[in-house]
Parts: C-alpha cells; structure tokens; sequence
C-alpha cells in the first residue's frame, strides 16, 4: 500500500510540499526556496544576465553575504549554480563539483 494510499485509509492529510530546500556547499548549508517560489526579479535578472544579482535575490542578503565570502572566482559561481540545480532536480545531474 502507497503512503497515498495509507493516507486516504486513515484520513491523514497529505504532507504538506516543501517550500524550501538546503544544499551544502564548501561546509556551508544554503536555505533555498522551492524553484516555485523564487522571486520573479531573481527570473528577470537571470534573463538579463545578472546572475550574481539573481542569485542575491533567491539567497537573500545574509546568505549571499556569506557565500561571497566563500567564492571567490567566476568558476566558484559557476559550481555554486550547479549544486543548486542539482538539488532543485535540474540541469545536468552529471556534473560534478570542482
């Protein structure tokens, strides 16, 4: 029988949905909201190639404070956004961090 399935038997209301996620880069663990939920300036910042901006709004000024403290190159910005999306379930799965 299916947790659904168990669920429905007993009346349980269903989990409630992840509207965050962590991801842990470099030691550091990163609250994430669900790809749902990130802020619409973060997705026109993104379009318009203001990735670093972009990833400022879905982080958040604390947490981006302390990511930059951590990256320090173009490559660190570019492994941070693959374990991202790997944990989002996106992107190439295959990559591996540096």
């Amino acid at each position: 029988m299916s947790r659904h399935q168990r669920r429905e038997a007993t009346s349980r209301p269903p989990a409630p949905a992840r509207s965050e996620q962590a991801v842990m880069w470099r030691g550091k663990r990163f609250v994430l909201p669900s790809a749902s939920e990130f802020p619409l300036a973060a997705i026109e910042a993104e379009e318009e190639g203001r990735m670093l901006h972009s990833l400022r709004l879905i982080l958040g000024d604390q947490q981006y404070l302390t990511w930059r403290d951590l990256a320090r190159t173009a490559g660190d910005a570019e492994d941070f956004s693959q374990t991202i999306m790997r944990e989002l379930g996106r992107g190439n799965r295959s990559a591996s961090p540096a």
